[in-house]
């Protein structure tokens, strides 16, 4: 407002706006997944101002390899990786300064590799032992199986055994042996 004698005027006004300040949230969706053909959806919430890209890292800490990715959306789809990732968003509320949301992981494991079982014996019927032991396998054994033909198509009765090593004892017919491994997320 100005004055001059009895006169008064006032100026144009003008605006100013205060944003709430950035705050990054949290993203859902971390889980374990099979190396390849993959796809995990991560969203991501709580947060106060609009998504201005996401990033990821092959490190939790973001420390290297940071690559930007041209997505604003709060959801982001993580897709095909090949190796443990870590996802983060960057959230700006207007004119505040940006922040990085908490992080999720997507860990990646290996294709399971069933191995080969060595031990192949000839034994006579009745009272008989042969060590079957399982070896070059990546992941865990979840069980054994046998069966009667080579070729596991029919009749396949599962072994209650976690371990590498088998014993098959006191058989009195041919048996065919395997060893049914897992790795993480992977198909059997």
């Amino acid at each position: 407002m100005v004055k001059r004698g009895a006169c008064t005027a006032y100026s144009s006004s003008t605006t100013v706006t205060v944003n709430p300040v950035s705050v990054g949230g949290t993203i859902a969706g971390s889980t374990t997944t099979c190396t390849g053909s993959n796809s995990t959806v991560l969203t991501l919430s709580g947060n106060t101002g609009s998504v201005i890209k996401w990033q990821s890292s092959p490190t939790s800490d973001f420390s290297s390899n940071v690559t930007d990715i041209a997505h604003t959306g709060a959801s982001y789809t993580a897709s095909n990786l090949n190796a443990t990732t870590y996802y983060r968003a960057v959230v700006q509320s207007g004119a505040c300064a940006a922040v990085y949301s908490g992080s999720a992981t997507i860990t990646i494991s290996e294709a399971s590799n069933g191995g080969t079982v060595i031990g192949d014996d000839t034994v006579c019927s009745g009272t008989n032992a042969t060590l079957l032991t399982l070896t070059g396998y990546s992941g865990t054994v979840s069980n054994w199986q046998w069966s009667s033909v080579s070729d596991f198509s029919t009749g396949v009765n599962n072994i209650v055994s976690t371990t590498d090593t088998f014993t098959a004892l006191n058989l009195t017919a041919t048996r065919y042996y395997r060893a049914v491994v897992v790795n993480g997320a992977c198909t059997a």
